[in-house]
Formats: C-alpha cells, sequence, structure tokens
C-alpha cells in the first residue's frame, strides 16, 4: 500500500495549490507546511460573518462608503483610511494574527472548528491564541472589481490565515470585510 499525505490543508472556499506527497515523499511534507505560499483573495467590505468567509453566517454589517477606492493615488499616507492600499502596509513584515474561529488550532486539545460547529459559541465566547506571522508582501490586485469588492496578492509564511488578514484590513479601514474567493499560487 502506497503513503499518500498533503502539504497542508485549504479553506473550503479556496482553490489552488495544494502539495501532494507519495510514497517516500510524505516524508518532505513539513516543510511545505512551513514555507512561504501565495495567495489571490477577493474580499468584500461591508459585512463580517462566523467563519471570515462567503460561507459564514453573517455577524456584522458596517457602512463601508467611506472607502473611495482600491487604489491609493498619488498619496502614500500610511494612514490613510479612504483607500484600500492606503492601509496595507501596516500588514507587512512580522505581525500579530488572532486566527479565525472556524480553523485548525488547537486550544485545549481541541480543534477551534469543533468548538465553533458545538452551536451558540462565537469568538468572543473562545480566547483564541495570537500568533505572530509574516507577510512579505500584500497589494491589491488588479482586476475588474469595483467596490466594496476588492482582490488582493498575498506573499506569507507558513501559518497565515487570509480570512484574518481580510477581517484585520477591514477594521483598519473603519469597516468589516469578508473573503469571498481564495486562490493558492504558490
Amino acid at each position: 500500500m502506497m503513503k499518500v499525505g498533503h502539504g497542508g490543508t485549504l479553506d473550503p472556499l479556496a482553490s489552488g495549490v495544494l502539495v501532494l506527497g507519495i510514497g517516500k515523499g510524505t516524508t518532505q511534507l513539513q516543510s511545505y507546511l512551513e514555507g512561504d505560499k501565495q495567495y489571490v483573495a477577493v474580499c468584500e467590505l461591508g459585512y463580517e460573518t462566523t467563519t471570515l468567509d462567503a460561507e459564514g453566517d453573517v455577524v456584522k454589517e458596517m457602512e463601508w462608503a467611506h472607502v473611495k477606492s482600491v487604489k491609493g493615488g498619488s498619496d502614500s499616507d500610511s494612514t490613510n483610511t479612504s483607500s484600500v492600499e492606503g492601509v496595507l502596509s501596516k500588514f507587512q513584515g512580522k505581525i500579530q494574527q488572532v486566527p479565525p474561529l472556524y480553523s485548525a488550532i488547537r486550544v485545549d486539545g481541541k480543534r477551534l472548528y469543533e468548538i465553533a460547529r458545538k452551536g451558540d459559541v462565537n469568538s468572543d465566547d473562545v480566547e483564541i491564541p495570537t500568533r505572530e506571522v509574516e507577510v512579505y508582501g500584500v497589494k491589491a490586485y488588479n482586476c475588474t472589481l469595483e467596490l466594496p469588492q476588492f482582490a488582493l496578492e498575498v506573499q506569507c509564511g507558513g501559518g497565515t490565515y487570509i480570512r484574518s488578514l481580510v477581517r484585520d484590513i477591514g477594521y483598519e479601514l473603519d469597516t468589516v470585510a469578508t473573503m469571498t474567493g481564495l486562490v493558492r499560487t504558490k
């Protein structure tokens, strides 16, 4: 019988690269779990869900019209909350991130998604540990989307949750945001 394994999981909403190991190749999968990754995420301002993606139930809605554009124009002020690009520099380098409630992170020996699926539990009921992750680059991805939708290209280290990154970008824009699509490209 041949052993088969994978180098990390993709969110249910995601598509793209998923590294498989076959036979002796399964011994090398840990390096892929910890390795660099690249994604294109489609996002939408104005609502947040239980899962931080389009699969979850809406738990919060907020006005987003003060965000005027995806691109920041000629103003490179990193405190500019009127454009998506105006806040992205705050999410590069080593950052602290709270993983989504629906994730495989273990708390008290149980995976968070197992706790969440029991019902009547939200992220305020469970103490989710903050983790340090590294984002090598995040930029607005050129496409034909119009606000409240936008797309991001993210290069990051292993363990980074793109759903949490999108949530945090929404908060930095003084609104909320949800990931509506994700493709792992590397």
